[in-house]
């Protein structure tokens, strides 16, 4: 199986900066998608058939390269974990909206199934207040991002890890300890979730 970490490089207007800074959002989920798949690849022992590969580009290639693998790819031969940041506006000011969310496949209960497993890995090592109400997943599916979960034939689900334009959510952001955390709750849960397909 391959595990596929995508997120939207730039040029793209997803691309974003925490206020005050120069560290944008493809910047810090560059750094977040290497660090999944350092720590994927040290507990490789428990998961050899197993590939990890980061894909980024601009959103519309993304959307090609997802709908020639669900035509050429047996749906179970790839799971696609789809990263993005959180962002109000860009108005480079602070702003309320915060948290961990994951957005699952439509009626797919493999997605439904991973989903659970990232809320679960979410509320253990961020602890409660940094989720999400449930709410916010569904709104996501007017960013573009989420078109990504529509086109794949293969499980997926897009977790939105944080919110750029949110004082404390950015405050963990800006630390190598904040992305390490963010990149555990992925991998401890594609672990799982792994252990069970098998």
């Amino acid at each position: 199986m391959n595990i596929n970490l995508i997120y939207p490089s730039i040029p793209s207007p997803l691309d974003r900066h925490i206020p005050g800074t120069t560290i944008t959002s493809c910047s810090l989920l560059n750094a977040l998608a290497g660090q999944i798949k350092l720590q994927l690849l040290q507990s490789a022992k428990d998961t050899p058939s197993t590939s990890i590969r980061i894909i980024t580009a601009p959103i519309e290639n993304l959307i090609r390269r997802i709908t020639r693998q669900s035509h050429s790819e047996a749906p179970s031969a790839n799971l696609n974990i789809i990263l993005q940041l959180g962002a109000s506006t860009q108005d480079d000011q602070w702003h309320a909206a915060s948290g961990f969310t994951v957005t699952s496949q439509p009626t797919n209960p493999r997605s439904d199934q991973l989903s659970d497993l990232l809320i679960c890995q979410a509320l253990k090592l961020l602890g409660r207040s940094a989720i999400s109400n449930q709410s916010a997943g569904i709104s996501q599916r007017v960013h573009s991002t989420a078109r990504l979960l529509d086109i794949s034939s293969s499980p997926a689900v897009l977790t939105t890890c944080l919110y750029i334009d949110n004082r404390q959510n950015a405050g963990l952001l800006r630390q190598s300890s904040g992305i390490n955390t963010l990149a555990a709750v992925h991998t401890e849960a594609l672990k799982e979730y792994l252990k069970l397909s098998q």
